[in-house]
This record gives C-alpha cells, structure tokens and sequence, in this order.
C-alpha cells in the first residue's frame, strides 16, 4: 500500500472526525491541541530556540498518528465538515486555562505514543516521514 505524503496532508483536515470509545479522549481535542501546540513550538524555533526542534518533531508525530489512524480505518469524513469540527475543537482549547491545556495535551501525547507503539513498522514510518515533511513546512521562511 503507497500512501502519498499528499493524502496524509489532507488528513490533517479530516482526522478530528475520528470516533473515540469512552476510555479515549475525543480525537479531535488532540488534533487540535497537538496542532496549536506544533504551531507554538515552530515559532520558537523560528525565533531561534533550535532547542525546541526535537520537540515540535515529536508533538508532530504525535499528531500525525491520529491522523494515520483515522486515515487507516477510513474514519475521516467529508473535508468541510471536518474542517468545521477542528476550528471548533481548536476553539474549546484556546478557552482552556494553561494547566488545562497542557494536561490534555499530556493524555494526548500518550494515547497518541500508545496508537505509535502498537503500530507496525511501516506504519511508524510513514507517521515519521509526514511529521518530518510537516516540519519542513512550518519551518520554511514566508516567500
């Protein structure tokens, strides 16, 4: 199966229509604090804390498992939907106070370190390669 960095791309978009079963925190709060989070991180670095590289990669790969997970199961939903329910999700994390925040963040990076552990190989590689190429991205300088 060849998955096109492309195809993954536009799962970002849709990964938050992912369901949960009750023992797991609704996807599309941790699509949203993984990203606002990433966001934060590749400004930092951009700002020059280098420091911050190893970590903006791995809340990526964080995220990029959700993604991978959704993407695999055909969980995504229709793109302007799932489009609505991140700006949604992403609104319900700003509004969290920053101990809130950063303890979903927490559960979140550890049910996505669990999703990464029970991958296959292949699986945790492509994850590695989207989180790499998404680091490129938000590191490029504006044209």
């Amino acid at each position: 199966m060849v998955l096109k960095l492309s195809h993954l791309g536009a799962a970002l978009l849709l990964a938050w229509a992912v369901g949960a079963s009750a023992a797991d925190i609704e996807p599309a709060r941790c699509v949203a604090v993984l990203k606002l989070h990433s966001n934060d991180l590749a400004e930092q670095v951009k700002d020059g804390n280098a420091a911050r590289r190893p970590e903006l990669l791995q809340t990526l790969r964080q995220g990029a498992a959700f993604i991978g997970s959704a993407y695999l199961h055909d969980d995504l939903g229709d793109e302007d939907s799932a489009k609505d329910r991140l700006a949604a999700a992403e609104d319900e994390v700003r509004q969290l106070d920053a101990p809130q925040a950063r303890a979903l963040r927490t559960r979140c990076s550890t049910q996505a370190d669990t999703l990464m552990q029970q991958a296959p190989g292949w699986q945790r590689k492509v994850v590695d390669h989207f989180a790499q190429a998404r680091m490129k991205k938000l590191l490029q300088p504006p044209h």
